[in-house]
């Protein structure tokens, strides 16, 4: 008998969101349509998604980094999963610190220019 590695043991986001696996995505030119199952990767995705990073995910399932990050975005857009960024804000505001330092140090450059 084989043990489970991961929590969840059908596909939650199929049920739930079936038009998701209705039209075959084509991604590599030797893939034969419709043979390629994103729900267990989705459902790994949703579990996981908030303490893992997308490479952290791609190792553990054996997928290619890219398709972990597609799928993301696919999860994003239909909303089963939030940006990290949108939890606390902190990393949206980290990146606006960011802009607004190297804006300063750009006005502090053009003052010494000028006098």
């Amino acid at each position: 008998m084989t043990i489970p590695m991961f929590k969840s043991v059908r596909p939650i986001v199929k049920a739930t969101h079936p038009e998701l696996y209705a039209e075959h995505k084509f991604h590599m030119k030797k893939c034969v349509a419709y043979t390629y199952n994103y729900a267990f990767l989705d459902d790994y995705i949703a579990e996981h998604w908030y303490n893992k990073s997308i490479q952290q995910i791609a190792t553990e399932t054996n997928e290619y980094a890219p398709r972990v990050a597609y799928r993301s975005r696919v999860l994003q857009n239909i909303g089963i999963i939030q940006p990290k960024w949108v939890q606390n804000g902190s990393t949206k505001l980290k990146q606006e610190r960011k802009e607004l330092r190297f804006r300063l140090q750009k006005v502090e450059q053009l003052l010494e220019q000028c006098g």
